[in-house]
């Protein structure tokens, strides 16, 4: 096992270091960002880390539930920034986001693939709606786009007698992809192109590769289910917007 403490820590700060000498050098305007994130990151994660410690051994119902709608109200908050072409980016991120990630999260519980503890519940939870987050980001900002972009093809649509419905299928159907296209590339070459994160630092950790490549198995098919029904969830919500009670475009 890697002996990691936080002398470590600050020896891996000279990779940071190198990040930050090559854009100086080549003059790429990152070297702000470099510098914050790298120590909003060491606060923010030492902070969660203690806070995680702490929830851990006191494993209060209450205190995982609060971790859980902090993770949510945030997710939603980041991906409703990205509903650009519509209102309500906030509380459609938030439904999406809670309806895919319960739904997996309560069938995990139900058919015992996880125990109901903190240690399991609040990682896992965290994958769950990152993941989701970022589909719906990308759902979000596609059906915008496609359906705005594509104007004249809904209406013409909708003027030879197609619904609402049949008129944006396609759109509906392209940008709910794109969305789920992380997760798609991630199972089609995991263990090939990379081993996961998951999997790396259970290794790193001194976990049995083969104990840990099952783990990692288990995650990606929880990723699957969330990534999807967020996806649809957000997309089913979000291109009703689009369309009056009369099923003409407003876009």
């Amino acid at each position: 096992m890697i002996e990691t403490g936080y002398v470590q820590v600050l020896t891996a700060f000279f990779l940071v270091v190198i990040a930050f000498v090559l854009s100086r050098i080549k003059s790429i305007p990152v070297e702000k960002e470099i510098a914050y994130g790298s120590i909003r990151t060491f606060i923010q994660l030492i902070a969660v880390g203690y806070a995680l410690e702490f929830i851990f051994k006191s494993e209060s119902l209450y205190l995982v539930l609060l971790s859980v709608f902090i993770m949510l109200l945030v997710a939603a908050y980041t991906a409703g920034q990205r509903a650009r072409h519509f209102k309500g980016g906030f509380a459609i991120s938030f439904i999406s986001l809670s309806i895919g990630s319960l739904i997996t999260l309560g069938l995990m519980l139900v058919l015992k693939i996880i125990s109901p503890e903190a240690r399991y519940i609040i990682p896992l939870t965290g994958m769950i709606i990152s993941n989701s987050m970022n589909a719906i980001s990308i759902t979000f900002d596609r059906i915008g786009s496609d359906l705005k972009n594509n104007r004249l093809e809904v209406e013409t649509a909708l003027s030879l007698g197609k619904s609402w419905r049949e008129a944006s299928q396609r759109f509906y159907r392209d940008a709910v992809r794109a969305g789920m296209i992380s997760i798609l590339n991630f199972m089609k070459t995991a263990g090939i192109v990379a081993l996961p994160g998951a999997m790396t630092g259970m290794i790193l950790a001194g976990v049995s590769p083969l104990k840990a490549v099952l783990i990692q198995v288990i995650v990606a098919y929880m990723l699957l289910s969330s990534l999807t029904i967020s996806s649809i969830v957000a997309g089913e919500i979000v291109i009703r917007k689009f369309f009056n009670d009369a099923e003409q475009f407003t876009g």
